[in-house]
């Protein structure tokens, strides 16, 4: 039987962030992949519960990163994602990520 979906995608975020930042939209991606029964509002619900379970345990923060790149652009506020934030990123872009950093 699988794990709770939230539960599982905070593992696989906590894992990934070992060797980078995982943008929102990678939650989603994770999420879609093993769980394809989901709605899309199901997968953004779980994102968003993980999200916020990984920031309570201060795993990292949100940055902004620039499509394809891993550097933080400064300047930028971070606030809550917004409903935009979780889609894939555009190049050239900023993008929301979730990171050690």
């Amino acid at each position: 039987m699988r794990s709770d979906p939230t539960t599982w995608v905070v593992q696989e975020v906590v894992d990934l962030l070992d060797t980078a930042s995982v943008g929102l939209y990678e939650f989603i991606w994770l999420l879609r992949g093993t769980y394809p029964e989901m709605s899309e509002a199901e997968i953004r619900v779980h994102a968003d519960q993980a999200l916020k379970r990984l920031q309570e345990e201060g795993a990292g923060r949100l940055v902004w990163l620039m499509w394809p790149e891993e550097d933080v652009v400064t300047g930028l506020p971070v606030v809550e994602p917004e409903f935009n934030d979780w889609r894939d990123p555009t190049s050239g872009e900023p993008y929301l990520a979730f990171s050690r950093n």
